[in-house]
């Protein structure tokens, strides 16, 4: 007979909504400016952002600003917030079988979508055999599922090939935002497993929404603003009218905008320039540590990345740079995570600020053959990582790479352009950062070989004789927590000695805010949740 573990989330849910829609903000203080959005006599909350935004479509979308929009637009059937501890949001009831693999889940009643349509179990599976067969940037997180099922309009049951011990955690991505499958079989939409080729709802749901979240999608102009309306149909608590998420490049003219009150939020502040709006009056800070890293990847076709390919010269580069300088450049709060696992993830460790070795790297250049160094192309976005310019940390690499011989020629671009030739693995050398997509660290597995960015990386072949492999097997699938620590700290040791990154900072994060403003809190995955957000 099979025992389950079944959990009544229904009283849970209703206490996280109350929790989420509490704290935060300050005390009010009209001075120093209008009242943000509010000035325009609506109810309107306005965002400063530099986003990454590519798509609208969560079956599509893997940029670091994706879930804050996608958080607004629709729902899943848990969500996280302050901690990697998966929250009930359409699910009611969860149970999970012996075998760590069936999950059934119960849903939420007399849920509707913006369209009026009722939300029920075949909605469910639809938007998850959708991403997974649409085979997109974020299909990986749905690889695992083996089947959906839907006994009734309430039940849905989800089938797993392994057990996989992140899964509740990966239900809070948007790869599992559950959308209204009528609306997007409209639009060219399907679930089948030629969606690959025949889905074309993507455009669609560039301009319109179709989902059960707080708001629906106005409109988008990419690289412009994102403008997103009440939901009139939605089922929980909404503290404002219309949200406006504008892009605004400049750090500066973020922060010229908030003291002025034309925006009520500045997403793109950080520790460098957060010193322009101390005592500010009608301003709030908060200070977090955030997830975001800034990451090198060297790539290990020998025929893209020539001697950045070299397992000799990528441990080479780890130890030249000057970590204590970098940690000093990116400011208070910043951490040297050792390589791929972050600070607050499953057994991550450290680096010593002192881990730059350039007699060793030196040595290194030399038995690899470069004892007299070499020219690369160094590719750097015009980009900020939480406030911070990468072609202020590309100069940094550029100067202590010099040391060891290796001329670091910065080429730069526009962050799209970047991204599109990462995914597609042909840079020789580049820097850019990874946030997580959800908050384990089975996420960080995406860099190991043949994952998603070991792929970019052209990382195939998994060094230590499988080792690597098999300690990833057990984060993956192991539930007991000590297990999966010591298995994490094992494989980040042995990541230290070969692969074919330089992890660089854990960025701090600055929330910078109008004071007449409360519930805002800044989380990992979504970054805001606009619908907790009043003003007053």
């Amino acid at each position: 007979m099979k025992k389950h573990q079944k959990v009544a989330l229904g009283l849970l849910s209703t206490l996280v909504l109350l929790l989420t829609a509490c704290g935060g903000g300050g005390d009010t203080d009209d001075s120093g400016g209008s009242s943000g959005g509010s000035a325009n006599g609506e109810n309107t909350l306005v965002v400063g952002m530099d986003s990454d935004l590519k798509t609208l479509d969560p079956a599509h979308g893997y940029e670091v600003y994706g879930n804050m929009v996608y958080y607004a637009l629709y729902d899943n059937l848990y969500r996280t917030y302050d901690s990697s501890t998966p929250e009930p949001s359409l699910a009611e009831e969860h149970e999970l079988d012996d075998s760590q693999t069936v999950h059934t889940f119960k849903l939420k009643k007399d849920v509707k979508f913006s369209s009026g349509n009722k939300l029920t179990s075949k909605d469910v599976a639809f938007s998850i055999n959708r991403t997974k067969n649409l085979k997109s940037n974020t299909s990986h997180h749905t690889e695992n599922v083996k089947s959906v099922e839907t006994p009734d309009d309430q039940t849905v049951v989800i089938t797993l090939n392994e057990p996989d011990a992140a899964f509740l955690v990966k239900l809070a991505n948007n790869s599992f935002a559950v959308m209204d499958s009528e609306v997007v079989k409209e639009h060219g939409g399907t679930d089948a497993e030629d969606a690959a080729t025949k889905d074309t709802a993507e455009e669609w749901l560039n301009q319109n929404s179709a989902g059960s979240g707080a708001y629906v999608l106005s409109e988008w102009k990419q690289n412009v603003e994102v403008v997103l309306d009440r939901n009139e149909e939605y089922w929980g608590d909404v503290k404002n009218d219309k949200v406006i998420c504008k892009e605004i490049p400049d750090v500066n003219t973020q922060i010229q905008n908030l003291k002025q009150g034309d925006i009520d939020i500045a997403l793109g502040v950080g520790v460098d320039n957060a010193s322009q709006l101390k005592d500010q009056e009608g301003v709030e800070l908060k200070n977090y540590t955030g997830t975001t890293t800034t990451f090198l990847l060297m790539n290990d076709d020998p025929e893209i990345g020539g001697p950045m390919a070299d397992a000799k010269v990528q441990e080479a580069v780890r130890l030249a740079i000057n970590y204590k300088e970098l940690l000093e450049i990116c400011g208070d709060k910043s951490v040297l995570p050792l390589n791929i696992v972050p600070e607050g993830f499953t057994g991550a460790l450290e680096k010593e600020t002192d881990y730059m070795d350039l007699d060793k790297a030196k040595k290194l250049m030399d038995e690899a053959g470069y004892k007299d160094g070499f020219d690369v192309k160094f590719t750097v976005a015009n980009f900020d990582t939480e406030g911070m310019s990468w072609t202020t940390i590309g100069q940094k690499i550029k100067d202590d790479l010099s040391k060891i011989g290796i001329n670091a020629k910065i080429e730069t671009s526009e962050i799209g352009v970047v991204i599109d030739s990462y995914r597609e693995g042909k840079e020789q050398f580049l820097m850019m950062h990874w946030h997580p997509d959800y908050m384990d660290i089975n996420n960080q597995l995406a860099f190991l070989p043949g994952e998603t960015v070991g792929e970019r990386a052209k990382w195939t072949t998994d060094p230590s004789d499988g080792k690597i492999s098999e300690l990833q097997k057990t984060i993956e699938t192991e539930s007991d927590e000590d297990k999966r620590a010591a298995a994490s700290k094992e494989l980040q040791e042995l990541l230290d000695k070969d692969m074919p990154y330089a992890m660089l900072v854990q960025h701090p994060k600055v929330l910078a805010y109008r004071s007449n403003l409360d519930g805002v809190n800044y989380y990992e995955v979504q970054k805001i949740n606009f619908q907790d957000v009043a003003i007053k």
